[in-house]
């Protein structure tokens, strides 16, 4: 078996951008754009479950993911990865 070759994975950045910015300095080798989209999709809902912990959230607060040059490949906002309901009480029969 032939240990993996990181040279055929990219390396993004995620840089969360809400109460505290938080710069990525180190980044994660990954094999494409969707597996560094589905991870900031992961990182984006558990940032915003951290928030309503502390009895908020922001909607536009979000995970930027960059590229080795330092591109915006794209941003996830809060608002994008979670379905927010808001269901009125419905009377007992």
């Amino acid at each position: 078996m032939e240990p993996a070759r990181l040279s055929e994975y990219m390396r993004f950045f995620f840089h969360l951008h809400n109460d505290i910015e938080t710069l990525d300095e180190e980044g994660r080798d990954l094999p494409d754009a969707d597996a560094a989209l589905a991870l900031a999709i992961d990182e984006a809902r558990l940032m915003a479950a951290e928030s309503v912990k502390t009895g908020h959230l922001d909607l536009t607060h979000n995970v930027e993911v960059t590229d080795e040059s330092g591109a915006t490949c794209f941003r996830v906002s809060f608002g994008d990865v979670l379905a927010i309901a808001d269901r009125q009480e419905k009377s007992h029969r």
